[in-house]
């Protein structure tokens, strides 16, 4: 088992074990905590698999899902044109009544923290009765890796 399936199956352990509460900025942290200090080579140094600074990260995703209706991609652009943060790419599509978009942004030279943008972005969920949720590209690529 490689470092990469190592740090997946922490991830998948943490957030099995956390359930809908799993924060995915704590996730990360825990896995990263873990992967750093549990030894894991020969010598007994920790793998140094993560980036060591959560703000090294540039890219997130960003997904949202919910019934359709109008304002939610302006809703969500609005707040990354606002806070400076540069679409990479972004994919929509209605399911029936219901709608899905995934974004892909890049953070360098955003003015805001990730955390603030994701309470930014939760909150206008709210307002729009969407689900919108926000991760580091990372850490998305680890719990999504099967």
């Amino acid at each position: 088992m490689d470092r990469r399936d190592i740090v997946y199956k922490i991830t998948e352990i943490i957030f099995k074990h956390l359930g809908d509460s799993a924060n995915p900025e704590i996730v990360k942290q825990m896995v990263r905590d873990l992967i750093t200090t549990v030894p894991m080579g020969e010598d007994g140094a920790g793998a140094q698999v993560l980036n060591a600074d959560p703000a090294e990260s540039q890219a997130a995703i960003i997904t949202a899902f919910g019934k359709s209706q109008p304002g939610i991609v302006a809703g969500i652009t609005g707040i990354l044109a606002e806070k400076n943060i540069d679409i990479t790419d972004i994919t929509q599509t209605l399911l029936g009544e219901n709608f899905a978009m995934i974004v892909i942004v890049n953070l360098v030279g955003s003015n805001c923290s990730f955390s603030e943008l994701k309470e930014m972005l939760t909150k206008k969920g709210e307002e729009l009765g969407v689900g919108i949720f926000s991760q580091h590209e990372e850490l998305f690529q680890f719990m999504h890796k099967v």
